[in-house]
């Protein structure tokens, strides 16, 4: 009987040791949650740093209020990547400006941004003025393109913090919206994603 016990209780610790989790990187703060699984930023840490900047900017009394039916036009500015990670800064713009047009409330230009633009066709369609192979009347007249009224712009910045033997990476996702007639800033919003981890896993 006694033996029956010892084996029963052998296999009950094997079976809680098997069922232990191992620590995972995870957020540092309720209010920063984030793709617990890396350490770097995933495409879960961009679609929440981009929701939580479309409610910022829909719901600022700049925008909220503003009349239907009135597009503001937005030009995609300088986004800095200040970080030790190869980031498509577009992925974050994309989502943000779609929700903006989808607002009713904004329209994006492609003839102007930061760099260039980006769909350059605006302008290569206007060089076949003159070229007899080409209709001239369906070819756009000048003074008909659309200047922006705002710039989107911003940064991601990552801090690396040491905390008791393991690193704390903050990533700062800041985007603001800026009046190009009169250079104020009508918006800007910041998300703070933090991670706690082995410095193994830490792109420096």
């Amino acid at each position: 009987m006694k033996k029956s016990f010892l084996i029963l209780a052998s296999a009950f610790a094997l079976l809680l040791s098997g069922c232990a989790t191992q620590p995972s990187v995870g957020n540092t703060s309720a209010g920063s949650s984030g793709d617990m699984s890396t350490m770097q930023l995933s495409g879960d840490d961009f679609e929440l740093a981009a929701e939580t900047m479309i409610n910022s900017l829909l719901s600022d009394p700049a925008f909220a209020n503003a009349p239907a039916g009135v597009r503001k036009v937005v030009a995609i500015g300088r986004v800095k990547n200040d970080t030790a990670l190869r980031i498509d800064t577009e992925k974050l713009t994309a989502k943000i400006t779609r929700a903006m047009r989808q607002s009713g409330k904004f329209v994006l230009t492609t003839a102007v941004a930061a760099g260039g633009a980006l769909d350059s066709m605006s302008k290569d369609v206007r060089e076949l003025r003159d070229d007899d192979e080409f209709n001239q009347k369906t070819i756009a007249k000048k003074g008909t393109m659309v200047a922006p009224d705002f710039s989107l712009s911003g940064k991601i910045r990552q801090d690396n913090i040491q905390v008791d033997g393991k690193t704390r990476v903050e990533y700062f996702f800041l985007l603001r919206l800026t009046d190009l007639n009169s250079g104020l800033a009508y918006w800007e919003d910041e998300k703070e994603i933090k991670k706690l981890g082995s410095s193994k896993s830490v792109s420096w």
